[in-house]
């Protein structure tokens, strides 16, 4: 197994697998799908390696939208922690440049086909609205908590303020 693959093993491990207690017996011994549930046999499931006595497994279908979803987000916040041009604009509440617009419909696309709704704001705790996301006035954020890195959105503007005092 690659470099890159590994990474995107223990990324879906932290984002995007639920936890043990949210499973059922099947999902945490592999013979079912963690997201969709569905009956997995030998051939047709991928080993998602959370750890030993736990054997999360995923089928073929939802694996790679799950890897879209953590790649995608990954993409943005990297650019966004990255580009002047962002920052600047996240401040103020402005839309982000284009290269992050085009990172930030990639990965609505890609949450959309995992099935996961809008995304809310971990500062004001409101969902981002069809308007924001159009205008791309929202951010990812990362932040550490008790046990792992959670990854969420923030309005930009006067919740990325609020949110940069925590």
């Amino acid at each position: 197994m690659s470099a890159a693959e590994d990474q995107v093993l223990t990324e879906l491990s932290l984002f995007e697998i639920p936890g043990m207690r949210q499973l059922t017996a099947q999902q945490n011994t592999g013979t079912a799908c963690v997201w969709c549930a569905d009956p997995l046999v030998q051939g047709t499931r991928v080993d998602l390696r959370a750890g030993i006595g736990w054997e999360p497994h995923s089928c073929r279908t939802c694996y790679p939208i799950r890897v879209a979803v953590v790649t995608t987000y990954r993409n943005l916040y990297t650019h966004w922690t990255t580009c002047e041009q962002c920052e600047t604009a996240a401040l103020v509440g402005d839309r982000l440049c284009a290269d992050a617009t085009t990172q930030q419909t990639a990965l609505l696309r890609a949450r959309t086909a995992a099935g996961k709704g809008r995304p809310i704001c971990v500062s004001c705790h409101e969902l981002i609205t069809e308007q924001e996301l159009n205008d791309g006035t929202f951010a990812p954020l990362v932040w550490m908590g008790y046990s792992a890195p959670h990854r969420g959105f923030i309005h930009t503007g006067a919740c990325l303020w609020h949110g940069s005092t925590l």
